[in-house]
């Protein structure tokens, strides 16, 4: 009887090893097989850019600054410029004197009016436009947002298309994943998700708002030669209830 008592226990104990085991197999094999992925906090940005060409009086000095639309960013200096919308002034101004001097002509026909009021006519249009081209010295944010890069500085030259700086919208945030060929099939647009990242405890809900039409390679940054060379279908999900907590470039796991 004393020696039934620690077979007993033996196997009592291995059953509950077992179990346990089981679970923590079951659960880890689950995971592994769930449709989703990971990838990178992101968040919609955009580059600054001018209208026109201009030596930067006034630009941002530090990164991560918050800003709100119509901010001021940039201003370029002005000078050229007003000298431009005078030069047009005085053209509007000339063409008025020539339409009073020709309707004021004895012997004058319709066709001669006519004529002198298109001058006037189209002065006006270059002074309009010499005056818009003035207010874009004055570069401001198109978003609230934050100011993730300052590509130009006080001092250097604006010129039209070139990036100044780079506004981030951090109420925006996004990120993309990469679903195998095999299960793309599951993935719709619209489709829900859970969001969790290593640094926050919160679960953040996302919706699948990209799909890809053609596979590629899985990227290189992934760390196996085995999942290298699978062929995958990009995926990009918006985060619907994204807070301060969560940072861009934090890394993140989805589950779909």
């Amino acid at each position: 009887m004393k020696r039934i008592f620690p077979i007993v226990a033996v196997v009592a104990v291995l059953a509950i090893a077992g179990y346990f085991g089981w679970t923590w197999y079951s659960g880890t094999t689950a995971s592994a097989s769930a449709l989703g992925g990971s990838g990178t906090v992101e968040t919609d940005q955009i580059a600054i850019t001018p209208q026109t060409s201009g030596r930067i009086l006034t630009a941002p000095t530090e990164e991560g600054v918050p800003v709100k639309r119509g901010d001021v960013l940039y201003t370029l200096d002005p000078a050229l410029l007003a000298l431009q919308v005078n030069q047009a002034q005085a053209g509007v101004d000339a063409a008025k004197a020539n339409l009073k001097t020709v309707k004021d002509k004895s012997g004058h026909t319709s066709a001669d009016v006519a004529a002198a009021q298109a001058g006037v006519d189209q002065a006006q249009v270059a002074l309009k436009m010499t005056k818009l081209q003035a207010g874009y010295a004055t570069v401001t944010s198109p978003i609230d947002g934050v100011v993730a890069s300052i590509a130009a500085r006080a001092g250097e030259n604006a010129v039209p298309g070139s990036t100044l700086a780079v506004v981030s919208n951090p109420a925006s945030m996004t990120v993309t994943i990469f679903v195998a060929e095999s299960e793309i099939g599951q993935v719709k647009i619209g489709q829900k998700g859970t969001l969790t990242t290593d640094s926050v405890t919160k679960k953040y809900d996302c919706e699948v708002v990209f799909i890809a039409t053609q596979a590629e390679f899985t990227p290189a940054s992934i760390e196996t030669k085995d999942q290298r060379v699978k062929l995958v279908y990009q995926v990009k999900l918006r985060i619907t209830d994204a807070d301060a907590s969560l940072k861009p470039g934090m890394p993140a796991d989805v589950v779909l």
